[in-house]
């Protein structure tokens, strides 16, 4: 009797147990790794503007093959900043936009539309950073990447 009732259970829960698995795969953590730049691109210094008239965003796009463009608009960097560079790379598990100065010769602040396009992008959720003339990142947010991404995330004054 002992045996037929385990049977019975194990009839009833052996596919509880089994279906528990089952669902939405788990993407694996995200590996750190430098990703490669492929494309960046800078506005020249805007006109200033009193700072409570500035909108400050960044745009998302997917592009291409798992291609990512991200676009900060109205970034304050130095007046004078030589050539802009990006970087971009996974960190403990967030994605960082670096956007850097070669140089910061000169005692202003200006806004710059800032652009690059980032390779090896995956269909999964993201934790992101943007940083331009800081040690803090000027946004943070968390976004999906998918091909048909396209997205403005508003970015508050810091």
């Amino acid at each position: 009797m002992k045996h037929k009732i385990l049977n019975i259970a194990l009839m009833f829960l052996l596919p509880v147990l089994l279906g528990a698995g089952c669902g939405k795969d788990e993407l694996p953590p995200l590996e750190d790794k430098i990703l490669k730049v492929t494309e960046m691109n800078a506005s020249g210094c805007k006109d200033q503007l009193k700072s409570s008239d500035i909108e400050r965003y960044v745009e998302l796009k997917a592009e291409n093959d798992n291609q990512l463009r991200v676009r900060f608009i109205n970034a304050s960097l130095n007046c004078c900043p030589g050539e802009i560079t990006s970087n971009a790379f996974i960190q403990n598990e967030i994605l960082k936009i670096v956007f850097m100065e070669e140089t910061m010769a000169c005692n202003c602040i200006c806004d710059f539309d800032l652009e690059c396009v980032i390779d090896s992008m995956e269909n999964r959720s993201y934790e992101m950073e943007v940083y331009a003339h800081s040690e803090k990142p000027k946004a943070k947010f968390t976004f999906y990447y998918s091909k048909k991404l396209n997205a403005r995330i508003k970015v508050s004054d810091n």
